[in-house]
């Protein structure tokens, strides 16, 4: 087989998406490093993802492809042979990540860099609460808000137990958060006295559980 089918074949393989083919003779190779700014994150936490690309004997010329768990995001090339991206907001999981460099306009010059691990962990939750009314004849009511650490919407249930600290009575409610992670639980008329409050996000996939605490009291009014 001469020179001339020998590269025919090889640009068909790469363009069949089998992968990089051996570049033909006389051109040379281009290496793709991928690195992440983290390769462990938790959920909504910004992730760069960075490729370098050389091209021995040239100035590598193309775009770079990111591709993440197999879907692609193009990037730039820069002058110095560099690319980034913020990676796309990813569910808690373990994902792969590739960097492809398509050379302009000799595809055979092009490369992937070896797949990057990335892993995503829940998110912390914090959560946000105000005690409203609180008043021997005015309703008592437990206003909640749940935020992930990097400023994601926490889903699920919140149960909220509040406890009479003279007469040990509990009064419990359960409530689903909205989508902007919030929810309210009327209490009701409450007698006067102090008491403790205990709201209990239970967490979802993304994001992990969370307590909350504090005493207030009802006032005669």
């Amino acid at each position: 087989m001469n020179r001339t089918c020998v590269a025919t074949a090889a640009a068909l393989v790469a363009l069949a998406g089998g992968g990089w083919a051996a570049p033909a003779h006389g051109a040379p190779p281009s290496t793709t490093t991928l690195t992440l700014s983290s390769p462990t994150s938790a959920y909504g936490q910004t992730v760069t993802a960075s490729a370098q690309v050389a091209l021995p004997g040239g100035t590598p010329d193309g775009d770079v492809l990111f591709i993440v768990d197999g879907t692609p995001i193009k990037a730039n090339l820069r002058g110095d042979g560099t690319a980034s991206i913020t990676l796309p907001r990813a569910v808690v999981g373990t994902h792969s990540v590739v960097a492809r460099f398509v050379q302009f306009p000799d595809q055979q010059q092009g490369s992937d860099s070896a797949p990057a691990t990335w892993v995503v962990a829940q998110a912390r939750t914090f959560v946000q609460v105000r005690v409203t009314g609180r008043g021997a004849h005015t309703p008592t009511a437990v206003v909640i808000g749940a935020v992930g650490d990097f400023g994601t919407r926490p889903t699920g249930a919140v149960s909220v137990s509040v406890r009479h600290l003279g007469t040990g009575k509990v009064t419990r409610r359960q409530r689903t958060l909205d989508q902007a992670g919030a929810a309210t639980a009327r209490l009701g008329i409450l007698r006067t006295g102090r008491y403790r409050l205990r709201v209990t996000y239970a967490g979802d996939a993304q994001h992990l559980l969370a307590r909350y605490t504090e005493k207030f009291t009802v006032r005669q009014r």
